[in-house]
């Protein structure tokens, strides 16, 4: 038995990135970035209008000194409406404006824009009713991003701003990594599938199901295999058909009682263990080996027990086989909103509920945290992460938080 960081470092050392492929833009939202993206111009490309109005020189808009509080207004004249997507060949000089739309790049000699709403146009003039300084209404070349700086990094899980951040670096087609290949086996005599006529003693499989959403929901390809009988011909079957996984996750088969069957025959297929039994709860009975380039996980059966596994083990694999900066969940600092009993000696994951959103985040564990009880997972959509030597936590104490949906 080991220590969870030491077992979650020997996942980490195994997963390596997959190779790049390339997807249509409109395909690449919920994918991983493969390589770091630069502009290829400035973008926007050109200073432009972001107000429709009046393109002039500031300047000229500017009251004297000397002028009265109600002055009359300034008066220019209009060389020519301006259009977004047209480019204008004039210079604007002394008293002189273009009429311009939202988007237009912005005439030479301009260096503001006069809001429509601050104007009266007067035939081939135009009366200015509000002074302004250089800059105003307008947006400078390259203000978002210079040619040559990286738009979007490499790693990123690209959502709708990276695909808008894409699309305005020119992209049609994305570089993104491979999306892991994820083999699921729930095991058993005991499990029926969803629909199936149940036996007594039989209760339904609701780990191969959850097991492979999750596994969709962190980005990988998932295949659920079916249940694999407590017979080694069973198991024998579903471990040949998941050879051409990256992954391959089991459940059940893999607490002291029932271990020597799967391990056997994990063996037999060709997986070296890496680690048997971590110093966690739920879910110390956890297994991880490796077959050639397959990562192969063993997850109790217990419902809790193997959604709180994959979080911890799987999860950040498919991470980093993603090529991701931060293989999830991401940890973060949280206040107890209750006093924890717990007995020491296991690194305790307690499902739990954030407690209101104020600058403090606060959490409160589950009412009941036994491996067994799926509805923890359904109501506690954080980890509460509470260390080996702790025993009590009154309320009030910081502790670690692995948030599962993010924040």
């Amino acid at each position: 038995m080991i220590d969870y960081s030491d077992a979650r470092a020997l996942v980490l050392a195994a997963a390596k990135r997959l190779p790049a492929e390339s997807v249509p833009l409109a395909r690449a939202l919920g994918r991983t970035l493969a390589l770091d993206i630069k502009a290829r111009e400035d973008i926007p490309p050109f200073t432009k209008a972001t107000m429709d109005g009046y393109a002039v020189r500031a300047a000229d808009t500017r009251r004297s000194p000397a002028a009265p509080a109600t002055f009359d207004a300034v008066e220019l004249e209009v060389l020519e409406d301006l259009a977004a997507g047209r480019f204008s060949r004039k210079t604007v000089g002394a008293g002189q404006a273009v009429r311009i739309m939202t988007g237009a790049p912005l005439p030479g000699g301009a260096d503001a824009v006069v809001m429509v709403e601050d104007t009266a146009k007067a035939g081939g003039k135009v009366k200015i009713w509000r002074e302004v300084k250089p800059g105003d209404n307008i947006g400078l070349a390259g203000e978002d991003l210079k040619k040559g700086e990286t738009a979007v990094e490499r790693g990123a899980l690209i959502g709708p701003p990276e695909i808008g951040m894409l699309a305005a670096a020119g992209l049609a087609r994305v570089p993104v990594t491979r999306r892991p290949r994820l083999a699921v086996i729930a095991t058993g005599d005991e499990i029926v599938e969803p629909g199936a006529k149940k036996k007594p003693g039989q209760i339904r499989n609701s780990n191969g199901p959850a097991l492979t959403a999750l596994a969709v929901q962190a980005g990988a390809e998932a295949a659920y295999l079916g249940i694999a009988r407590d017979k080694n011909a069973s198991l024998v079957s579903g471990l040949a058909r998941a050879k051409g996984a990256d992954i391959l996750v089991l459940t059940g088969g893999v607490s002291v009682g029932d271990y020597d069957l799967v391990k056997a025959e994990l063996e037999r297929s060709g997986v070296k263990p890496v680690f048997w039994q971590v110093r966690i709860k739920p879910g110390k009975p956890a297994f991880f080996g490796i077959r050639r380039r397959q990562l192969v996980f063993g997850l109790p059966g217990n419902p809790a027990s193997a959604m709180v596994t994959f979080h911890l083990f799987v999860r950040p694999a498919i991470d980093l086989l993603l090529g991701r900066a931060v293989p999830g969940p991401e940890a973060a600092t949280a206040v107890l909103d209750e006093t924890v009993d717990l007995k020491p000696g296991r690194t305790q994951f307690l499902r739990g509920r954030f407690v209101g959103r104020g600058p403090v985040l606060k959490v409160a564990p589950y009412e009941d945290q036994r491996s067994g009880v799926l509805r923890s997972m359904v109501r506690g959509r954080v980890l509460i992460v509470i260390p080996a030597d702790a025993g009590r936590l009154e309320a009030g104490s910081e502790v670690e938080v692995l948030p599962l949906d993010g924040f």
